[in-house]
């Protein structure tokens, strides 16, 4: 089940080179590309918009786009990024929105905040983007700051899908990543002094992020596959793909190659 998101305005005098990529290019982007981002946070939000669920914080906030949503569904939100750059752009849209935007530079695997402080934590496509020998230490931050009976939601790029498969096979060639059209490839060998989230793509497969999560005292309460749509699919073709995914996400096994997962995971 997907939750319908309110719209966020940008402000008119906000010129493209001022945008950060992530508002640009996905949510000002292309149909494919602009469906592909509120598909992925409404899924995520479904599953924290119960009333229970006042208080959230989003790892990975980016420009905050999912803060001012959270805000606009009635939540007290948070937003947290390693890299705080887009933090800027994102006030601009706050204010333009007669919002405000409560963000904080931090890492995922040292959160500045109380035991229990939150209600509920959203973490869209950012997983793969964390360190992996930090992601063990990400997860219980995350139990540590979540309240008895809080949620964690993330989603993140589906390691079986045909997409990530078909990563791992171009890298291996590559004259043939050369000629493709500019992606997330995995990154199996960058060190930590090579580390930078926004160059870091290792996705994880379902089963092993639901392991972590259970070792760490999750309890895991679903995990679900979405989203066929390719984000360089031209505008007139969109609507013929995403009724085509509408079919592909409803047929058992099929639906397991979809491009993302979501996993939903709740403390105790």
């Amino acid at each position: 089940m997907a939750l319908d998101l309110p719209d966020i305005g940008v402000p008119g005098d906000m010129s493209p080179e001022e945008m950060p990529d992530l508002l640009r290019y996905w949510y000002l982007g292309t149909r494919a590309r602009h469906h592909m981002m509120l598909k992925r946070f409404s899924h995520v939000d479904a599953e924290i918009s119960a009333e229970r669920f006042r208080r959230i914080l989003d790892i990975g906030s980016a420009w905050g786009y999912n803060v001012l949503v959270l805000a606009r569904l009635g939540k007290a939100a948070v937003g947290m990024d390693l890299v705080p750059d887009q933090f800027g752009a994102g006030l601009r849209v706050a204010r333009a929105n007669g919002l405000d935007l409560a963000v904080v530079g931090a890492d995922a695997s040292c959160l500045p905040f109380a035991s229990g402080e939150f209600d509920g934590i959203t973490m869209v496509e950012t997983f793969e983007h964390i360190f992996d020998a930090d992601r063990k230490k990400a997860v219980a931050e995350c139990r540590r700051v979540l309240r008895n009976g809080g949620r964690l939601v993330l989603s993140t790029p589906n390691h079986g899908s045909v997409v990530e498969r078909f990563k791992r096979a171009a890298v291996r060639f590559p004259w043939l990543q050369r000629r493709l059209p500019t992606m997330c490839y995995p990154a199996e060998t960058v060190g930590r002094a090579e580390y930078h989230p926004y160059r870091y793509h290792r996705p994880d497969p379902s089963g092993d992020i639901a392991k972590l999560l259970e070792d760490s005292g999750f309890k895991i309460l679903k995990i679900k596959h979405f989203l066929f749509v390719l984000k360089n699919t031209p505008d007139f073709l969109y609507p013929a793909a995403s009724g085509l995914e509408r079919i592909a996400e409803h047929t058992p096994w099929v639906n397991r190659l979809a491009a993302t997962v979501c996993v939903v995971a709740e403390k105790p």
